[in-house]
Order: structure tokens, then C-alpha cells, then sequence
């Protein structure tokens, strides 16, 4: 009696406790595609950029911002009239905050910020005749804002603009759509 007493308590109150976070959806994940620039004060190239991050929610309004980050220059070679091949790309990885707000019930503006390790690489020819490359790596800031449009609760589509600088005086400038899967 006492076991059937507190089983018909017990059952509805953890359920009740365990309800938030059984249904909610606390983990995004992302994959961002777009382009963007590479450059310091002697040096500028552009190309394709790519992104594969993770978020996860303490709140509606605040998560914990994660990515992988590579971007691979080679557009520079088109303003230097062929006696200068420099290709620049960079990689490496983010950690900060994102904080968002839902405007519409399918309208979410966002934030991000936070530090990042990176690797940058620059390789000229100059005139075909010598190769040179050099690398810098270290940790600097990085910080961006933008949009997301959500299909349903599980998936939503992002624009975004993103701000990452560099070692060496390097930063990159990048303009990013993506596809969040959210789980």
C-alpha cells in the first residue's frame, strides 16, 4: 500500500521536474559556408570560408558558442597581375558566448563573441621563381551578429556577419550562411 501510495506521488512529480529539460532543445548544431577576406597591412586575399559549430543553451537567451573554422584564400592572385601569387587560409577553433532573441516566433536575432586559436599561413611565388610561407598562430578575440530563420523546432537557417582577428595583425571578415540542426 505505502509502495502504490508513494509510486502514484512520485511518478508525476519527477515527471513534472524532468519536463523542461526532457523536451527541450538545448544542442545546435551548425554547418556555415560563405565567403571571405583575409588580410593585414601588407597583405589582402579572399575566398571561401567554412564553419562546422556546436551551441548549447543554459537559457532561451544565452548558450555556450563552439566552431571549427577554416578558410581558404586564393583571390588575391587576381589583383596582382600574375608577378605576385600569395594565397593566404587560415584555421582554427572558437570559444565565447552567443546570446539570441527571438523577435518573431520564427525570427531570432543573435550575437556572438569570444576567443579564438587560430593558424594563419601565407604562401607567395614571387615570379614564379621562390616559394615563401609563412605561419603565425595565437589566441584573439573574435565577435559577430546576424539572423535565423527557424522551419519548425528542430531546424533553422542562419545569415550572419563574422569578425575574426588574428595573429600577426591578420583578421578575417566573413559572411556566413548556414543550416542549424537542433536536437
Amino acid at each position: 500500500m505505502f509502495f502504490k501510495l508513494c509510486m502514484k506521488k512520485l511518478i508525476p512529480l519527477l515527471l513534472l521536474t524532468c519536463s523542461t529539460s526532457c523536451f527541450a532543445v538545448d544542442h545546435h548544431v551548425a554547418l556555415r559556408l560563405g565567403g571571405g577576406s583575409i588580410s593585414n597591412d601588407d597583405h589582402a586575399d579572399a575566398g571561401f570560408a567554412f564553419q562546422l559549430g556546436y551551441n548549447y543553451l543554459f537559457t532561451p537567451y544565452l548558450a555556450l558558442d563552439t566552431a571549427y573554422y577554416a578558410n581558404s584564400g586564393g583571390l588575391g592572385y587576381v589583383g596582382s597581375l600574375g608577378f605576385l601569387d600569395e594565397i593566404s587560409s587560415i584555421e582554427g577553433g572558437l570559444l565565447g558566448a552567443k546570446a539570441q532573441y527571438p523577435v518573431l516566433p520564427f525570427l531570432t536575432l543573435f550575437a556572438r563573441a569570444g576567443v579564438n586559436y587560430s593558424s594563419v599561413e601565407v604562401t607567395s611565388e614571387i615570379r614564379k621563381e621562390e616559394d615563401i610561407t609563412k605561419r603565425y598562430s595565437g589566441v584573439n578575440p573574435y565577435y559577430g551578429a546576424g539572423t535565423e530563420i527557424t522551419f519548425g523546432q528542430h531546424v533553422g537557417i542562419t545569415i550572419e556577419y563574422q569578425r575574426i582577428e588574428l595573429s600577426h595583425n591578420f583578421s578575417s571578415d566573413n559572411w556566413l550562411t548556414g543550416v542549424n540542426i537542433k536536437f
